[in-house]
């Protein structure tokens, strides 16, 4: 790390500290942020079905921040810090059309935050680490895939874990909360008949702006990092990942107010040039 993390952290955790005194004011903050992002789709769906075809670069940015205030914060139960935030994670999920979605991320991100950057990372595991050492475009153009080529690794990565015997904390999903997030996405689909090309077109950007965000969290030169602090894109606050690393049950909104403050360690151009076309440029690993 650039400083000790003690040092660093008060900042953010006295800044949530306090605003927990106010038990509605976070919530609140993530409820009115979500529905002015999902609201903004209504007239980027509109343009799209004009032939605006452009639009989705800015619908899957706008998908993006939503996912980090309901399904990201509630997987980490940071938006009530009550159970109530599964069901409000499986709800953004549910709007998002993607039902099926944040149960499985929320046990596997879980699982990286526990087990970050080593050999049983599900966001960094063997099949993804040899793509980028050995065939880097491929990797690239593997992980712009959505869902498919992250549900391939996710089953390699599980049958390792298994083979080595490794005791990896599992949390477990669970298919009420999943039937919950079918039932919305239902609702949503009968009332709004959202246009399934603006859908699958948003998904797809929205993934690469997740995947983008990854080679900004963990990826760069200095491996002394377990992440990296950075600006992003309609980023939430997620930028102030070595802070949510240490602290993972801050909401997007304190992380948010601390970026400012925060030097940053790398960039979203340092990034995609990293990737592209500097062999140097590596994914973190824990010592």
């Amino acid at each position: 790390m650039n400083t000790p993390f003690s040092a660093s952290q008060s900042r953010e955790f006295q800044l949530e500290q306090s605003l927990r005194r106010f038990p509605w004011f976070i919530p609140l903050m993530g409820f009115l942020a979500a529905g002015l992002l999902y609201w903004a789709q209504a007239p980027l769906m509109q343009w799209f079905s004009e032939g605006h075809y452009w639009v989705v670069l800015f619908s899957g940015m706008l998908a993006h921040g939503f996912f980090i205030v309901l399904v990201h914060d509630g997987a980490h139960k940071s938006i009530t810090r009550t159970k109530a935030d599964r069901w409000i994670m499986n709800l953004g999920a549910g709007l998002m059309l993607m039902p099926f979605y944040a149960e499985p991320f929320r046990k596997y991100h879980l699982i990286h935050h526990s087990n970050t950057n080593t050999d049983v990372d599900p966001l960094w595991p063997d099949t993804k680490k040899k793509l980028y050492d050995n065939h880097r475009f491929f990797y690239v153009l593997c992980t712009l895939v959505p869902l498919l080529f992250t549900l391939y690794l996710l089953i390699t990565q599980q049958r390792k874990v298994a083979k080595m015997d490794k005791k990896v904390m599992s949390p477990r999903m669970n298919f009420l909360h999943m039937a919950w997030a079918f039932g919305v996405s239902g609702v949503v689909i009968y009332l709004v008949q959202p246009s399934l090309a603006y859908v699958l077109s948003t998904l797809l950007v929205l993934n690469a702006f997740s995947v983008l965000r990854h080679w900004c969290e963990h990826l760069g030169y200095n491996n002394a990092h377990e992440s990296n602090t950075f600006w992003f894109p309609m980023g939430m606050g997620i930028g102030n990942h070595d802070v949510h690393h240490h602290v993972p049950h801050l909401s997007w909104f304190t992380l948010w107010l601390g970026l400012f403050s925060r030097p940053k360690t790398t960039s979203v151009p340092k990034a995609i040039y990293g990737v592209l076309f500097d062999p140097q440029f590596e994914h973190y690993e824990a010592k």
